[in-house]
């Protein structure tokens, strides 16, 4: 082959490549997107589940970034004409706290079916995102150490759990939800955390380690660094799944559920893909799968199915909105002076 006959080759090749995407290079790059998702279970799951069905359905690939809230937000609003994110996941609280800074794209309705099979609680309202799903916050415990289920956070202040209890950084919503529980049933609130840092004083001679989210904090029991703590019904499924000897029980006072809503980021220049994502994530089937073990993930369209092992949690979305749960409209406000004031004085 000489060297003319083997640049045509190449150049056919492309043009072949071209058409089979759909068009040239500038539509074979705008194929690929990037999107958030939790440190931990929430990664396994959606590189597992979501990331497939995404490109099935769409042509599209994933860059997949774990980033808890809070960054994800800090990162947005810090570079908001050409934002690293197309597509974000985010808990409610952190969602509700940034809408003033104007990041999210309204969601094109008439581009995501499956937005029709979510009841209209798990909608947003203006029309900037759609909840995708639910998590259930009890206590987990090693079942090989703690023979008898723990049955109140109280429990956590037991002498023989000394040096044996892992919590996470305020800055994840799964301690600030647990701060609040722990406020309210100490006579506080979201407007009066002083009983949960009370409490949490308190509980510092058991406190083994302070992780800093809920993915690292599952490292903490797989590593047999603690053997109980405040964590998510799906994280510990995935813990289950490798094999760790640990169970999540209801404490007495109930188990406390977070939502968690998919964003299209405004300035994005892949709204369409972004769109399509969201929509994957919200299909019975990639719901239904998730919702299984070891993720356990609650769903929210109507046309999921809990799965068995979900059900010792909660059998539908009625249930889930029975739990306990947070007024992020009154937490936000002072919710990272609280965080500042966590990362100072609950130390190990």
């Amino acid at each position: 082959m000489t060297v003319s006959e083997s640049r045509r080759s190449i150049l056919k090749a492309a043009a072949l490549a071209g058409a089979a995407s759909g068009g040239g290079l500038a539509f074979a790059q705008s194929k690929a997107i990037s999107a958030t998702t939790y440190p931990g279970a929430w990664e396994s799951a959606h590189r597992g589940i979501l990331l497939p069905a995404f490109a099935k359905a769409s042509g599209g690939s994933t860059n997949l970034v774990a980033s808890l809230a809070v960054d994800t937000v800090s990162k947005i609003v810090a570079s908001k004409a050409n934002p690293p994110f197309d597509v974000i996941i985010l808990d409610e609280g952190p969602y509700l706290a940034a809408l003033q800074h104007d990041i999210f794209e309204k969601l094109p309705v008439d581009r995501m079916p499956n937005l029709k099979d979510l009841p209209p609680k798990f909608v947003d309202p203006r029309g900037l995102g759609a909840f995708v799903s639910g998590q259930i916050i009890g206590i987990a415990y090693n079942t090989a150490k703690i023979k008898t289920p723990p049955k109140s956070w109280n429990d956590l202040l037991k002498p023989e759990y000394k040096g044996r209890v892992g919590l996470a950084g305020m800055g994840s919503t799964l301690m600030s939800a647990w701060m609040v529980e722990m406020a309210r049933l100490n006579g506080g609130s979201e407007e009066n955390m002083e009983p949960a840092f009370a409490f949490v004083k308190k509980l510092l001679p058991n406190v083994s380690a302070v992780a800093a989210n809920p993915g690292a904090l599952a490292t903490l029991f797989q590593q047999d660094q603690i053997d109980i703590s405040v964590h998510y019904n799906n994280n510990v499924g995935d813990l289950q799944g490798k094999g760790v000897p640990v169970a999540l029980t209801r404490p007495d006072t109930g188990w406390i559920h977070i939502k968690s809503t998919m964003h299209i980021v405004k300035n994005t220049k892949n709204a369409e893909l972004a769109a399509a994502y969201i929509n994957a994530a919200l299909s019975p089937d990639v719901q239904t799968k998730m919702a299984e073990a070891p993720y356990f993930v609650a769903p929210t369209s109507s046309k999921a199915v809990f799965s068995k092992g979900l059900q010792a949690y909660a059998t539908d979305t009625k249930a889930l909105e029975a739990m306990n749960g947070v007024d992020w409209a009154k937490l936000n406000p002072r919710r990272g002076e609280y965080i500042d004031r966590f990362n100072r004085e609950i130390k190990v």
